[in-house]
C-alpha cells in the first residue's frame, strides 16, 4: 500500500471525527442555525476562550494531510475544467471536475472528450439534452447514462419530429415534451 492511499484513509478518518463548526450561540437565535462559521471575537466570549461546554473553534489541528489536499477520494488530484481545450491538455492521471459556470452544451462536449481520453469526471450529471437530428442523437448516445431528460428541438417540422421520436425509442430513450 502506497503512501497516498494511507493518507487518504487517514483523511477519511479525520473527516469522521471532525466536529461541525457552527456559528457562536447558534442554539439561541434562529438566524444563526444555518449560518456559516464565524470566528468568535467577543471580549467575554466563552467559545473564543475555548470553554469546555461550548462548540469547537476552527484550528489548524483539524486540517487534513498536506500531501492529499485537493485529491479526489479515488486517490487522484482534482482538476477544475472550464473548456474542452483544458481537458485536452490533461496528460497525467487526474479527476476532472467541471466548473459550475459551464453550460449544458459545453458540458456535453467536455464529458465526451473526457470519455475518449478515459478520464474520470467527478460531476457528470446533465439535466437535459436537446437534439434536432439523428446525427446529434447518435453523438449523445455514448454519454446517455449522465443525461436525465431528453428533448427534441421545437424548430423541427412535425414529420421529422415523429421520426426522431421513433429513432429515440429504438435507442431506448424516453423523450420528454
Amino acid at each position: 500500500m502506497n503512501d497516498t492511499q494511507r493518507l487518504l484513509r487517514l483523511r477519511r478518518q479525520m473527516n469522521q471525527k471532525r466536529p461541525k463548526f457552527l456559528h457562536q450561540e447558534h442554539w439561541k437565535m434562529k438566524r444563526f442555525r444555518k449560518a456559516p462559521w464565524r470566528k468568535p471575537k467577543g471580549k467575554r466570549s466563552k467559545m473564543r476562550a475555548r470553554e469546555k461546554a461550548k462548540p469547537s473553534v476552527v484550528s489548524i489541528g483539524y486540517r487534513g494531510p498536506r500531501d492529499v489536499r485537493g485529491y479526489h477520494p479515488k486517490g487522484l488530484p482534482e482538476v477544475l475544467v472550464h473548456t474542452v481545450e483544458e481537458v485536452e491538455h490533461i496528460e497525467a492521471e487526474a479527476v476532472v471536475k467541471i466548473a459550475s459556470s459551464v453550460g449544458v452544451r459545453k458540458k456535453i462536449e467536455i464529458i465526451k472528450k473526457a470519455s475518449e481520453k478515459n478520464i474520470y469526471v467527478a460531476n457528470p450529471r446533465i439535466p437535459f439534452a436537446k437534439f434536432s437530428s439523428k446525427e446529434e442523437l447518435d453523438s449523445l448516445l455514448p454519454i446517455r447514462k449522465y443525461i436525465e431528460a431528453w428533448h427534441i428541438s421545437e424548430k423541427i417540422p412535425e414529420e421529422e419530429r415523429e421520426e426522431l421520436e421513433e429513432s429515440a425509442e429504438e435507442a431506448g430513450i424516453e423523450v420528454v415534451e
